[in-house]
């Protein structure tokens, strides 16, 4: 069997998994601690909830991507602290966070499905708009406190695990797997992601199915904003700065086709760990975190590389090829 037979869909994920973990333990040996562990999936509950997000919009295909997750996230909870701020009760905040969050998913679906611009050139723009929206509502500056009640959502454990962890990300995982494996807009956004003529002469809106996958980064986007707004007990405007490449970069290593329609809830969990892995190993190391934003961007640019142009499989065939002729 040649080397790009095997190096394939999860086992290329598999590979940079044990790659990375092998990596962390080497700068951070405190990492694979159960310790390190449950710190570690706190921000990974964040950014992999925002992956999800990404997932779905690269799955619906026509060129999808979403470059303001990390504004959204922002914005959303800049919304949730001045509702709090204003003395409205704490479920209404939250309330108005996550439609926030959904809206301006909206706005991005219905200016790039209406009027047909490309969703990289609209996102983009929405990432400086929703990120300088964020600055001028709080001129720069935190927003903080918050009532007690809500610190437990980022803050609290049990059983020594994060509650975020059990409480919010893996009913959100579960879901949105039964939403793509077991109802029909999973089954409508695969069919559009890999051949949207196909969904068209089956009478599926191409519009409908991608404006539904941006409403869903929105939101997302924004409840990932709640849950660092709370570990953090305040809101910034400058959150999510960094998470557009790290949601990215989650979404394909995970196994979501660029080319759309095909996204793995599972490989989109072991990609999550596998980044936030890195990360928090850069951290404890106490690595400038400019070498980590580095670090994932290379395992971005290998996984496009195995995704859309299989060199890197052909020079480990080559290589392969030649340690059997030495043999």
């Amino acid at each position: 069997m040649t080397i790009s037979g095997i190096l394939k869909g999860k086992e290329w994920l598999l590979m940079i998994f044990l790659i990375i973990v092998v990596f962390s333990a080497m700068i951070a040996p405190s990492s694979l601690s159960f310790q390190g562990i449950s710190a570690m999936s706190v921000y990974g509950v964040e950014i992999g909830i925002v992956a999800f997000g990404e997932m779905l919009v690269i799955m619906s295909g026509g060129g999808g991507i979403d470059l303001s997750v990390g504004s959204m996230f922002a914005l959303s909870q800049v919304i949730l602290g001045i509702v709090v701020a204003h003395g409205f009760p704490l479920a209404l905040a939250v309330f108005v966070s996550l439609l926030s969050g959904a809206l301006m998913g909206f706005l991005n679906g219905v200016v790039i499905t209406k009027l047909r611009i490309p969703a990289i050139i609209v996102t983009l723009a929405t990432m400086y708009a929703y990120a300088g929206i964020a600055l001028v509502l709080t001129k720069g500056i935190d927003i903080s406190p918050f009532p007690a009640s809500f610190n437990f959502i980022g803050q609290g454990m049990i059983l020594d695990i994060p509650f975020q962890l059990i409480a919010i990300y893996v009913p959100v995982a579960l879901l949105l797997y039964i939403f793509l494996q077991r109802t029909d807009y999973g089954w409508n956004l695969k069919l559009v992601g890999s051949n949207a003529l196909a969904a068209q002469y089956s009478g599926i809106s191409l519009n409908k199915v991608r404006l539904v996958a941006y409403v869903g980064a929105g939101l997302l986007s924004a409840i990932a904003g709640i849950i660092d707004a709370s570990r953090l007990v305040t809101a910034r405007p400058d959150a999510g700065s960094t998470a557009n490449l790290a949601a990215i970069t989650i979404a394909v290593l995970g196994g979501t086709k660029l080319q759309g329609g095909e996204g793995s809830i599972g490989g989109t969990i072991l990609a999550t760990l596998a980044i936030t892995w890195l990360g928090y190993a850069f951290g404890l190391a106490n690595i400038n975190a400019v070498y980590e934003e580095g670090a994932v961007g290379i395992v971005l640019l290998l996984t496009i590389a195995a995704q859309e142009q299989p060199i890197l499989l052909k020079v480990f065939e080559y290589i392969h090829s030649g340690d059997s002729s030495h043999a």
